[in-house]
């Protein structure tokens, strides 16, 4: 029964346009298409956040996924990384609710 549930579970993570990790987890984006502000509604009202669009390997192949992220601490990892349009590079979570953090790895420029 488990099998059918984590495999079920791993379907829909792949399926799903949103990249989302659990705490501990890193995924390797393989090539960044874009990064966008956009406007989103959260706790405190309408933000400006990023959202990376990422081609990423899953269970299902490579899918496009967005990944959103409104903090400073997360733009100034990229800055200071060197990410940009075309790399690839890994995302790993640490923490849970509010005291999540994103720590990106592994930069591989683009071409």
């Amino acid at each position: 029964m488990n099998d059918i549930l984590d495999d079920f579970i791993e379907k829909k993570k792949a399926d799903s346009a949103f990249l989302s990790l659990e705490d501990g987890e890193k995924i390797t984006v393989k090539r960044l298409k874009d990064i966008k502000l956009i406007t989103k509604t959260g706790f405190g009202g309408e933000e400006e956040v990023l959202r990376l669009v990422c081609e990423v390997e899953t269970s299902e192949g490579v899918r496009e996924k967005s990944f959103d992220n409104g903090t400073q601490r997360f733009a100034k990892e990229l800055q200071d990384k060197g990410v940009k349009v075309g790399c690839g590079f890994s995302i790993t979570r640490a923490g849970t609710q509010t005291k999540t953090r994103y720590t990106v790895s592994d930069v591989i420029p683009g071409e």
